[in-house]
């Protein structure tokens, strides 16, 4: 890769560039106005430049939804197939699946490219910057798409004056407020692993490694630590590839079985010229998952280490991913059983998240403890599950949520808009690329919080990684309105359910979550190519929360009416739907209204640790 400044950047009149900054700097040093620029960013898409091309304008709605509808049957197909071979075990099977699933997000970007793009001159301006904890994720794979394009060149821009961090759930109010939040289980939970450090460990019997953690995990754990279990925080970070490792896998039984998968998926999408490439990249993609995994193995035979005289238990968060089966394969070659808790509500009401099965829990836990019963059901019903499952209901840091009462004050925002505006430099489970999430996310901010009567907080969501080098141009026209205050700080929700009256949100994640628990009225807005409801939860939640259609007629007109009532009226509209509020919550989010920890720790005593 060159440095920019070493470029002569009027050879070229085709580049690729996902920065606005790294664009402005190319052509005050050369390059000229009248060259094609090929870009996903929204920044840099928003300038309307009639030489600025929407790459990802090849996705129409359907081929978008064509393309991820058939995503569940090729993870499965592979996943079958790897269990074909001599020597690959389950927990391989699933990641070389996942990896298949993942590497989607590669087809989608190849399929972006033309023929032409093979052949003549390119130029693709990499972008350095701070990110996130998964490293640089601004770029688009074009150096790797496009290395055999001998008139390829991949140059540098590193951004000026750079500022990135991450979120946070330690800020948001005092130490009282986050307390509340917290919780007396996270204060048993924190003091039980430091004290039983110190604690001779032949007084337990009982032990259960924690990787990592989550609500209701902390909540489970701190009632096991009453109960005489001995709770012990393992580390769960990624390893550098260790090299040396031996995969103990015939690489080219395996090949022979999925490369002609991967190789029909991939010419059904990407231009001829990009098929072998992309193949290629498929390859050392699974190569490095496979030396992956068995690193993360490695790491976990080291840290959990088998008893003969105790009986161990592990309990994780989110072991959807290649640590989480490395962590799978080991307990269950050392006779250790694998838990895990759900972290939120999204399978149940989502429509989008079926193609994503083997990235649930259930396909690397033993045992796993959700919050509601629709889960238990999905999740029994997904190709890859190997669970016992148990609705034990929410964590008591969201069941608490309803306790947290509004703070009286003039200058009081009545009203938070919690965005979910993300985006993913690529694929993700919307049905819209990011420019146009970012269109539709502005027509909102202009034809209905700008226009409302009431004070408006902007809360933008908390992104972790950064997948744009430049702010979100949304903002700007957030940043407009009179009656907008942008809140960008990167504090969780939970911590302001307090200081709001209304919550306004959209998409079937678990953001929906903390404000359906607060008691508060709720307006959802389900976006029918963006994460929409499942059709039955659309029933429930439709009765249950005050529930818009982004492709109703008038939709903006409507939403906007309503939105312009009082805050008094639309509290008593509220209130007319506290019977249907009650049942929605329990059918999709929490079947009991408290005990969720005791209740798994009573399950995990009888049944598996006595």
């Amino acid at each position: 890769m060159y440095n920019i400044n070493s470029v002569d950047l009027s050879r070229y009149d085709t580049v690729f560039c996902d920065s606005l900054q790294a664009l402005k700097w190319s052509y005050s040093n050369g390059l000229s106005m009248s060259a094609t620029i090929k870009s996903s960013a929204p920044a840099v898409l928003w300038s309307k430049n009639k030489n600025i091309h929407n790459i990802e304008s090849r996705w129409s709605t359907d081929e978008l939804e064509k393309f991820q509808n058939t995503i569940q049957q090729l993870t499965s197909d592979v996943f079958d197939a790897a269990l074909n071979v001599v020597d690959i075990e389950r927990e391989l099977a699933v990641t070389i699946s996942r990896s298949a699933y993942h590497f989607q997000k590669i087809i989608y970007k190849a399929a972006c490219l033309e023929d032409s793009d093979f052949i003549e001159p390119r130029l693709f301006i990499h972008v350095d910057g701070n990110t996130g904890s998964v490293g640089n994720v601004m770029n688009s794979p074009w150096d790797q798409l496009l290395s055999h394009n001998l008139s390829f060149l991949s140059a540098s821009y590193t951004l000026k004056n750079d500022k990135w961090r991450s979120s946070t759930d330690k800020g948001g109010g005092s130490y009282l407020q986050r307390f509340k939040v917290a919780g007396y289980e996270t204060i048993i939970y924190r003091l039980a692993v430091k004290l039983m450090k110190i604690i001779p460990d032949r007084i337990f019997s009982k032990e259960l490694f924690m990787p990592n953690e989550n609500e209701l995990n902390i909540e489970i754990a701190s009632s096991l630590a009453m109960h005489g279990v001995k709770i012990i925080e393992v580390k769960s970070e990624f390893l550098p590839d260790i090299k040396d490792v031996s995969l103990g896998v015939n690489t080219e039984l395996l090949y022979k079985e999925i490369l002609p998968i991967m190789r029909k998926r991939v010419k059904q999408w990407v231009a001829p010229s990009a098929v072998d490439v992309t193949m290629s990249l498929f390859k050392c993609h699974i190569e490095k998952q496979l030396n992956q995994f068995k690193t993360q193995v490695s790491k976990w035979e080291k840290l959990i280490i088998k008893s003969d005289t105790k009986k161990q238990y592990v309990l994780v968060n989110a072991p959807g991913n290649i640590n989480g089966s490395a962590l799978s394969y080991v307990c269950r070659k050392k006779g250790i059983l694998l838990m895990s808790s759900q972290h939120g509500v999204t399978v149940e009401i989502s429509k989008a998240h079926n193609t994503a099965q083997i990235l649930f829990d259930n396909s690397a836990c033993d045992i796993v403890f959700s919050y509601n019963p629709k889960i238990v059901e999905v999740e029994k019903s997904t190709y890859f599950d190997k669970s016992k499952h148990y609705s034990v209901g929410m964590p008591l840091r969201l069941i608490r949520m309803k306790h947290m009462r509004t703070i009286a004050s003039k200058s009081a925002t009545p009203i938070v808009y919690i965005s979910t505006n993300l985006y993913y430099m690529g694929l993700s489970l919307s049905l819209k690329t990011d420019y146009d999430r970012a269109i539709n996310e502005q027509k909102f901010v202009t034809e209905v919080l700008s226009k409302l009567p009431h004070k408006i907080r902007y809360k933008t969501y908390p992104e972790d990684n950064r997948w744009y080098a430049d702010n979100d141009p949304v903002l700007t026209d957030v940043e407009l309105a009179n009656n907008i205050e942008l809140f960008s700080s990167k504090i969780d929700m939970r911590y302001l359910i307090s200081e709001h009256s209304i919550f306004i949100t959209t998409c079937a994640t678990s953001t929906l979550g903390w404000p359906v628990m607060s008691g508060k009225p709720v307006v959802f807005i389900n976006q029918k190519e963006n994460t929409p409801l499942t059709d039955e939860a659309y029933i429930s939640l439709s009765n249950g929360l005050f529930v818009f259609n982004d492709d109703d007629n008038d939709f903006y007109k409507n939403i906007r009416e309503f939105l312009s009532q009082s805050i008094e009226e639309i509290e008593r509209l509220w209130e007319n739907k506290q019977k249907y509020h009650k049942e929605m919550i329990r059918e999709y989010f929490s079947e009991y209204e408290s005990g969720a920890g005791l209740r798994a720790t009573r399950i995990i005593l009888k049944d598996f640790l006595d």
